[in-house]
């Protein structure tokens, strides 16, 4: 396990805080573990995909995925890269494993580099696979370089970024979380192009309604949001709301 003072240089030179590379660690010990179990049968996606994968300058927390294999014995394989990790002398809990027909809902805890005997010093780190909706593109395959001394390089297979782009859409449309705003930005930012056709079979899954006022009109209700939802886990200065909203408002154009 990589020491606590080691860790804190980490965090400097990432520009996060010391409990946020805790978790950045642990993410990627269990995706590296992961991907050596389980190969394309799981699609890396969502805020963390985008921070690990494509540069997103704000930190996430949760790992999210789409699942390609009809069954997968995700508690099993969880099971052992939690013995795995206790080589590296990280002890490891599934503390909820929540299984629905459609997804999975999983709560890892661990006595990470932080932990101090305190239960409060506990790392969490959640995951969240989706069971039944398809992934509708090509999927990437993308190299991880990591910092940390355990890991090495490894490649995840990640859902492409103009149908990352769809499903912001329909996170915005469905949830009040100003990170999907933000996501959705950088996107667009980073020149990633609209495919109204993918954006409309993701709604069209899950029963959402779609017109062009009433996404402008979801994007401005996470103003309220966008201070707490993100300022904690931006690397740099966050921008206004005003002006994404505005930018938002001159990329976002439908047929």
């Amino acid at each position: 396990m990589i020491a606590k003072n080691q860790l804190a240089k980490l965090a400097e030179a990432k520009k996060l805080t010391l409990k946020n590379a805790e978790k950045d660690y642990l993410q990627e010990l269990i995706l590296f573990n992961l991907y050596r179990e389980v190969g394309n049968k799981l699609v890396f996606k969502g805020g963390t995909a985008l921070y690990k994968t494509q540069g997103l300058n704000r930190f996430s927390e949760d790992l999210d995925f789409t699942q390609m294999a009809r069954r997968l014995d995700i508690q099993s394989i969880l099971l052992k890269i939690l013995r795995s990790l206790t080589f590296l002398g990280i002890e490891g809990k599934i503390k909820e494993f929540k299984e629905f027909s459609n997804e999975l809902n999983v709560r890892l805890t661990f006595k990470g580099p932080l932990y101090t005997g305190n239960p409060n010093s506990l790392a969490f780190i959640s995951l969240n696979i989706s069971k039944r909706e398809r992934v509708l593109s090509d999927v990437d395959k993308v190299l991880i370089v990591t910092n940390y001394p355990e890991i090495v390089s490894f490649e995840v297979f990640t859902m492409n970024c103009e149908e990352i782009l769809a499903e912001k859409i329909r996170a915005i449309l469905s949830r009040d979380k100003a990170r999907d705003v933000y996501d959705l930005w950088f996107l667009l930012k980073k020149g990633v192009k609209l495919n109204q056709n993918l954006i409309l079979r993701k709604l069209k899954k899950k029963d959402i309604e779609f017109t062009t006022k009433l996404l402008f009109k979801e994007i401005d209700l996470k103003k309220q949001q966008w201070n707490a939802d993100l300022k904690p886990f931006i690397i740099g200065e966050l921008p206004k709301f005003e002006s994404v909203f505005i930018e938002l408002r001159q990329k976002l154009s439908f047929s």
